[in-house]
């Protein structure tokens, strides 16, 4: 298929899989020098930028459906994605089509390669196409995930109008350091000059200060922003909530604080699929087996989906389950995983598939290696180096004798279970169902 510029699918393509290689780059002058090169348009565009350690991309999913279910057009950009790259723009709640994509790309690859060369990062180059997707299409609402940290990821470049900063945990330590407020101000630090940040209130004295000094501080002149105070708004969270009852309250509290519909919040946290994130899959869709599927990715995430992987499995009917794990690598393995275990030493699933994700940045724990962290557990445990391979074990059995098959871990491996279950076609992995 031809593309504007004279490019090629295949080369465009070949150029941002060749970019996986330059692995993850914190910096704000190639996305900035790249975004001024691409002169886009957002005048007519309300951009909500969403940084956290936990929930962002939740918090992102409902905000999208809710602004989708009032009429407004939107893009989504998150990462990462689950089945297919196509997830990381979401067109109302669709993914990307392939041509459209190929044309971002294009786009992107053409403004990159004009002197001065612009080398620029997968994730970069993800985040400006869906920054050119936006603009081609003049949405009304652009909302941007970061990926990693705030300060300092590609997203910051964007104009935003509106900054919402959800959970905030000890992650990417070796990265963003330990000091836990001074990781609050790496992620508050997407606030823009005079701009509202609606922060979830951390419940921690020290931590509200490090953000609120942060906030005083607004705006990046290297990015031509002119330094004024941004306004922070803390919203309190009940506790022993879920991660969507969180996300949606959050995201109500930002419509309101700028003045748009939030008659279609609590519909938009009952109605999305969000892939990989608590994601229920019953057997008519899999021909058998019925499967929860969620891909928490740090220590703290693990710790907060527990209680609702727990409640899934002891509300399910025959009260039995199977766990498929896989992860990918950890700095802190052991505190990643005492959640699960602890909870596999109360209620011992029927058997613990260990297996490896495939399709990473970076390639998956090796299965023996991460079997021994379950030897204690009291039930059949077996490691498989593939996904497909721990899916045959899976549906080789009854599902009475299987139970609720909760997949964990490594957000790839869920992407791979969906795909070997035929589950990742635009309308599976769109935000929300067809009316």
């Amino acid at each position: 298929m031809s593309l504007d510029m004279g490019q090629t699918m295949e080369e465009v393509r070949q150029w941002l899989n060749s970019s996986k290689s330059k692995g993850m780059a914190l910096g704000l002058p190639n996305t900035k020098q790249a975004l001024d090169r691409l002169n886009l348009k957002f005048d007519n565009t309300h951009i909500f930028h969403v940084a956290g350690s936990n929930g962002k991309g939740t918090t992102c999913a409902i905000l999208a459906a809710s602004v989708q279910l009032s009429g407004h057009s939107a893009v989504l950009f998150s990462s990462p994605h689950v089945s297919r790259i196509e997830e990381r723009i979401r067109i109302d709640g669709i993914p990307i089509a392939s041509d459209l994509l190929d044309s971002a790309l294009a786009e992107v690859k053409q403004i990159s390669e004009e002197v001065p060369v612009i080398d620029l990062t997968f994730f970069e180059i993800t985040y400006l196409c869906a920054m050119v997707t936006a603009s081609s299409h003049n949405v009304d609402v652009l909302i941007l995930e970061t990926g990693l940290g705030g300060r300092l990821d590609a997203t910051r470049t964007a104009p935003a109008d509106t900054c919402i900063i959800t959970s905030i945990s000890a992650e990417h330590t070796d990265i963003l350091g330990s000091d836990i407020c001074k990781i609050a101000q790496e992620k508050v630090a997407i606030a823009r000059p005079g701009v509202k940040v609606i922060i979830r209130d951390p419940e921690d004295e020290d931590i509200k200060a490090a953000m609120r000094e942060e906030c005083q501080a607004a705006g990046n002149i290297e990015l031509g922003e002119i330094p004024l105070p941004a306004q922070p708004i803390f919203v309190e969270i009940p506790q022993m909530l879920t991660t969507r009852q969180e996300a949606a309250i959050l995201v109500d509290q930002t419509l309101k604080r700028t003045g748009m519909d939030t008659s279609t919040v609590w519909q938009a946290k009952n109605s999305i699929r969000w892939p990989a994130r608590m994601q229920f899959i019953p057997a008519a869709k899999t021909g058998g087996h019925e499967f929860l599927l969620d891909g928490a990715h740090n220590p703290s995430g693990m710790a907060r989906i527990m209680p609702e992987v727990a409640n899934m499995i002891e509300s399910y009917k025959i009260q039995a389950w199977s766990l498929v794990f896989a992860a990918s690598p950890q700095q802190e393995m052991d505190a990643f995983i005492a959640p699960l275990l602890e909870y596999c030493q109360k209620n011992p699933p029927r058997q613990i598939i260990i297996t490896a994700p495939q399709g990473g940045r970076y390639p998956g724990i090796e299965p023996q290696q991460l079997m021994t962290h379950f030897m204690a557990i009291d039930c059949d445990i077996s490691a498989v180096e593939y996904p497909e391979s721990a899916l045959s074990i899976i549906e080789d059995e009854e599902p009475h004798d299987v139970g609720l098959v909760v997949s964990l871990g490594s957000m790839y491996l869920q992407g791979n279970i969906l795909g070997l279950l035929y589950l990742d076609s635009d309308e599976d992995l769109s935000l929300l169902a067809k009316r």
